[in-house]
Parts: C-alpha cells; sequence; structure tokens
C-alpha cells in the first residue's frame, strides 16, 4: 500500500468534478498537491485553498509543464476539453486539438523529468484495441473520444521510451453531486435539471433503450487508489458491474426529483456511445463495495440542491 504522506503530487484538473474529489482525497492521506491553475476560481476546493500549491500557467505549455512537474513524485491527468456528445461531434477538431495538445506538452515535460508516476484519466469509449484511423473516419465523429485515444497512445509510446510508471484508467459514465448541472451536461445532472423544471413530462434524448453504466464519483477516486496501492499500470476499465438503460434510469431520477412526470422520447436526437467495457476490470477490484446506482443519484440530487443553498 502507498504510503502518500508527504509524498508530492500534481493534479491537472484539479478543481474540475473528479479533480477536486481527488485533490481532497490525497490531502486527507497526508500528500503535498500542486493543481494548475488559469483562473481565480477554485470552485469546490476554495475552502482547501491555502492547504494548495497553485501554479498559474496554460497546460499546453511543454515549458511550463516542465516547471509543474518538476520535483513531483505522481501526476494525476484529468484535465481536458469536454462538454457533451453533441459538441464533441459538431466540434470534433477543436475537442481532439485541445486535449492532445494537453498531452503533448505534458509528455514533453515527461522526457525532461520521467522520475515520476503518472495516472491519465481516459475513457471507457476508447476502443479496447486503438485505431484511430478507423475513429476518425466514422460518420459521426466524437473529437473526445479520439483525442484520448490518441493520448493514450502518446502516454503508452512515452513511457516506454522515458521509463516512468504509468496507468491509464477508463472509466464509464462518472456522475455526482459536483458534475455541470444544465440541460447541455451528462446524462444525469441534465435529466435532473429537466426534471425539476417539467410540469407533466420529462423530455428524453434517444428510445429510452439504450443501455449505460454509471460510475459514482467517489467510487472512481477509490479504484483508482486501489490500482495504485497494487501496483497496476497499463489500461484498466472502471466499472461497476450492473447495467442499466436511459428510460430505467429516467424513471429513477422522476421518482427522486419530480415523481409523476410522464416519459417522451425524442429519437431524432443522438443516443451516444455505450460505455459499457468490453475488457474485465483487474482481480484487485473484486468484491468492491460499488455504490448502488440509485443511492448515487439520490446522493447526487442532494448534494447539488444543497449546494444551492
Amino acid at each position: 500500500m502507498i504510503n502518500w504522506k508527504d509524498k508530492r503530487v500534481v493534479v491537472t484538473g484539479g478543481t474540475g468534478f473528479v479533480g477536486s474529489i481527488l485533490v481532497e482525497a490525497l490531502l486527507q492521506r497526508g500528500a503535498v498537491v500542486r493543481v494548475p491553475t488559469r483562473s481565480d476560481n477554485y470552485r469546490s476546493l476554495s475552502k482547501l485553498r491555502s492547504k494548495i500549491e497553485w501554479i498559474d500557467g496554460d497546460l499546453r505549455d511543454p515549458t511550463y509543464c516542465t516547471r509543474l512537474i518538476t520535483g513531483m513524485d505522481h501526476v494525476f491527468h484529468l484535465a481536458a476539453h469536454r462538454r457533451n456528445v453533441g459538441f464533441h461531434h459538431e466540434h470534433c477538431a477543436d475537442v481532439l486539438t485541445g486535449n492532445v495538445e494537453m498531452t503533448l506538452a505534458l509528455v514533453h515535460a515527461m522526457k525532461e523529468y520521467p522520475h515520476a508516476h503518472v495516472t491519465f484519466f481516459s475513457s471507457a469509449n476508447v476502443p479496447p484495441e486503438i485505431d484511430v484511423i478507423r475513429l476518425a473516419q466514422q460518420s459521426s465523429t466524437d473529437g473526445y473520444v479520439l483525442g484520448k485515444a490518441l493520448s493514450e497512445t502518446l502516454w503508452l509510446t512515452a513511457s516506454r521510451q522515458y521509463g516512468f510508471p504509468l496507468l491509464i484508467v477508463r472509466p464509464v459514465g462518472v456522475y455526482g453531486e459536483r458534475d455541470t448541472f444544465s440541460e447541455e451536461g451528462n446524462v444525469i445532472p441534465s435529466l435532473m435539471v429537466k426534471a425539476e423544471a417539467a410540469t407533466q413530462e420529462l423530455l428524453v434524448w434517444g428510445s429510452g433503450k439504450q443501455e449505460r453504466v454509471f460510475l459514482y464519483s467517489t467510487d472512481l477516486i477509490d479504484v483508482v487508489f486501489r490500482l495504485l496501492d497494487h501496483d497496476v499500470t497499463s489500461v484498466q476499465y472502471v466499472s461497476p458491474p450492473d447495467v442499466t438503460n436511459v428510460k430505467d434510469l429516467a424513471t429513477m431520477i422522476c421518482d427522486i426529483v419530480h415523481p409523476g412526470l410522464r416519459l417522451v422520447f425524442d429519437t431524432s436526437k443522438s443516443e451516444g456511445s455505450r460505455s459499457v467495457p468490453v475488457l474485465a476490470p483487474h482481480e484487485c477490484l473484486r468484491g468492491f463495495p460499488w455504490t448502488p446506482l440509485a443511492e448515487g443519484l439520490k446522493r447526487t440530487y442532494e448534494g447539488w440542491k444543497a449546494k444551492g443553498k
């Protein structure tokens, strides 16, 4: 088991939805945490601001990234250019470029300082055998997924050449109370926002038959620590065992947010990718206490409403 006390750690995307939870967990374990920032908006980390080392700069700048990771024991790369599925398709080149530029700059920095362990947060929508040409030639290209796929190849080849340990995690759809709650957000916060504003019916994108697996945000962080404690490297999926469909998900959300709403399905809208992993999770995750979806949804809604008070 890793002793994180006094370990120097950098977390890109540390003020974000998942990154802020990771930063808190690292601080609780005694780590010395550095977070890159480009604004004075510390979001969920505002109360912990004095306990974190903040470094202003642009993650697309190799010189800045070299300064950022020098002296670090571990680099967690979570920063990403992402919105929702529609945006990723309509602006595929911009989304792809934004994500790859950050990885390129960080990989360049690792060449100068190959002494840190790297954990890269990818996506379960990346195919198990990466074929970036096939992904790019699809009739509808998701720039976020393609950007993650390209970034994985960069990290894997850099790890091989420079010799730093690398863990790539591919989580399924992550949700939780720190997500962005808007109609254009991820499926769970989007449905919660629409359900609360609805009067008689809830409009759901797609047929409702599309299958999904959802991962509660704190479970993801606990899994990453478990994988690192077992010295696991390479590509690893993070996925609870239970599969649901969007119709059942929407029903569960209505029961929590606005009971009695009628579901209406808009089949003209994109259903997105089926984020169900095709590779088994690592054996060290056997018996992991996954948060049940119903419980996670309840926590997510209550946490969101509490933030608005």
